[in-house]
């Protein structure tokens, strides 16, 4: 709205009136100038988070669904049979250690794993199969010790407290030689 306009359309208005009309008019200008410009940065954002949209979807174009599904199903079905393959090792080899079992990988030779592993009630079979196969095969089952002879050297370690414990050889020198300080 401009001056001249408003002094024709109103004839008579006084400058005082005018100015305050201008003044109301540039406020409420401004008011909707303002609302425009929040609009406008509203429907920029939007914009952009629909082309964004847009892009991401574009990487699923020409994916089938249905067989992701099928995929995922069959991950899923490969996870439980890897855990139960996990779960029936750990408990026949638990009942083996139980047995005092030691060489676990020639007993579970001697086993029929397969048949353990269809079993309804594995825990009882496990246990009962491994009981069986110790009283059939003792053997499997001794405790061999540590592995090492158990050898006599003569002495002990740590042994003394202020000389050193004499060890055969030395006390039979001492006996050839009784005067000499060894």
């Amino acid at each position: 709205m401009k001056r001249e306009e408003v002094k024709n359309k109103i004839p008579g208005i006084t400058d005082e009136q005018l100015d305050w009309l201008m003044g109301e008019n540039g406020r409420d200008v401004t008011a909707e100038k303002t609302k425009a410009a929040n609009l406008q940065t509203q429907v920029n954002d939007l914009t952009t988070q629909l082309n964004t949209a847009k892009d991401g979807l574009k990487a699923f174009e020409g994916v089938d669904v249905a067989d992701l599904k099928g995929q995922i199903t069959k991950l899923r079905g490969q996870l439980s049979e890897q855990a139960d393959g996990f779960a029936f090792d750990s408990a026949l080899d638990a009942a083996i250690h139980d047995a005092h079992g030691r060489d676990v990988k020639a007993i579970r030779g001697m086993l029929d794993v397969a048949a353990l592993k269809a079993s309804k009630d594995r825990t009882s079979d496990i246990k009962a199969a491994v009981e069986a196969l110790a009283k059939e095969k003792a053997w499997a089952f001794e405790d061999i010790g540590s592995g090492y002879p158990n050898v006599p050297d003569g002495g002990s370690a740590g042994a003394g407290g202020g000389t050193p414990a004499a060890d055969g050889v030395e006390a039979a020198f001492k006996g050839m030689n009784p005067g000499l300080n060894v």
